[in-house]
């Protein structure tokens, strides 16, 4: 992952561009997850009910029906990766759902994951890799 994004450079969102969403969506999310932690799976970024037209979403361009919620640290918004030692992989998953989620902006991931169990049509990954210290180009995946 560009070191841009990292929670220790300029911590921006970046670029993403969506394709093929599925027949059916009324909304999609996107979670930021560093997948290394040693506390298991940790919710970098969090944010649900954007429109299923969404073609691109970035520091600038984030539709204003989506909702964010809470990262694993408790605060809202986008945290870049930053790994605490070694290299890290870090997820984008885009989930395509059913319905709008009747969840008000700031809920917890388990909260989100309880109001979408059963409503994803479809998902997609992303995965890159950022390494503590000086980014790694090698550690992109």
């Amino acid at each position: 992952m560009p070191v841009e994004v990292s929670a220790r450079d300029a911590n921006e969102l970046p670029p993403l561009e969506i394709h093929e969403v599925p027949d059916g969506a009324q909304s999609l999310a996107l979670i930021l997850e560093d997948l290394d932690s040693p506390l298991g799976e940790v919710t970098h970024w969090l944010v649900w009910n954007l429109p299923p037209d969404t073609h691109r979403v970035d520091s600038l361009h984030l539709p204003s029906q989506g909702r964010v919620g809470l990262d694993a640290f408790g605060k809202a918004g986008y945290l870049g990766p930053i790994p605490p030692e070694g290299c890290h992989h870090y997820r984008f998953r885009l989930l395509a759902l059913d319905e709008a989620l009747d969840l008000a902006p700031g809920a917890t991931r388990t909260q989100f994951d309880v109001a979408a169990e059963g409503h994803v049509l479809a998902k997609a990954d992303l995965t890159g890799g950022l390494c503590a210290g000086t980014p790694d180009p090698d550690a992109s995946n």
